[in-house]
């Protein structure tokens, strides 16, 4: 950990994961466990593009968690509801409580639809793409303890069963940087969400299947990373 702090010292700009893991000689694989680890705690975060790590509050003697609820809800209000029209029934602000994740903002076209939560609601990380998104910017030995502490209990016959199947889904997640449920948490709901830099956050789109298809996904992902990397701008 000391020698990827070190290494980012000699890049103020950022470095990506694969320069890093070159710099300090170790597998990409280890190189990103560290920097969840270092992310967690403040000592690095991610660039605006969140592609990137550069050091975090701590390293440059700034408060850690001056950036409260009020403020994190200042920015990603507008942000979201600029998101949800067309196909698209709701945008799920979400951020990791405890074994689950807790949504901290829903801004919804259908609020009373049962399929959409509601602000405060606590659901399962293997369900939801935004649950997904989430662990995703985790270390996979920490993913794996909250899951079992929490269990896997299938929400349809297409969810994520075992700890082996969900990190495999978390490594392609970390590669494509978004991450993706079909008829996982409801039998008829999709939904895309992109990690949010500097916090475990995770911004998210959800729709029915049959509106928001497959076609659709990539236009999704594109604006969700663009209002990511405002919402983490505005964290800083």
């Amino acid at each position: 950990m000391c020698d990827i702090i070190d290494a980012l010292t000699q890049h103020p700009d950022g470095a990506t994961l694969s320069a890093l893991s070159v710099e300090v000689d170790l597998p990409k694989s280890s190189t990103f466990r560290y920097l969840a680890a270092l992310e967690m705690r403040d000592y690095v975060e991610r660039t605006l593009d969140g592609v990137g790590y550069r050091l975090g509050p701590r390293n440059f003697g700034r408060p850690v968690g001056a950036v409260r609820p009020d403020r994190l809800l200042l920015t990603a209000k507008p942000l979201m509801e600029r998101l949800v029209d067309g196909p698209v029934e709701a945008c799920l602000l979400t951020g990791l409580d405890g074994s689950h994740v807790r949504y901290q903002w829903v801004t919804s076209k259908f609020p009373a639809d049962p399929r959409v939560p509601r602000t405060g609601d606590r659901d399962a990380l293997h369900t939801t793409a935004t649950g997904k998104a989430v662990a995703a910017q985790l270390a996979d030995e920490s993913v794996a303890a909250l899951l079992t502490a929490s269990g896997m209990r299938p929400a349809t016959g297409r969810s994520v069963q075992t700890v082996p199947q969900f990190l495999r889904e978390l490594h392609h997640i970390r590669g494509e940087g978004y991450a993706l449920t079909t008829n996982e948490r409801y039998p008829d709901v999709r939904g895309v969400a992109v990690p949010v830099g500097g916090e475990p956050l995770a911004l998210g789109l959800v729709g029915l299947t049959a509106t928001l298809t497959d076609d659709l996904v990539p236009p999704a992902v594109r604006r969700l990373r663009r209002a990511a990397a405002v919402l983490a701008r505005g964290l800083r």
